[in-house]
């Protein structure tokens, strides 16, 4: 997965942000289950 389309929590009607790597090459994460959100991968980057 080269880029991942973020959910936008309240304001669905906004366009959604991406996470993706700057040279193109794989994101070094994997997504198990659901579509999460900017806040969803901050809490799990601070937990880490």
């Amino acid at each position: 997965m080269n880029e991942f389309e973020l959910k936008y929590g309240c304001n669905p009607n906004q366009k959604p942000s991406k996470i993706y790597m700057a040279d193109g090459s794989e994101l070094p994460i994997e997504i198990l289950c659901g579509r999460p959100g900017y806040i969803n991968f901050l809490d799990a980057f601070n937990s880490w």
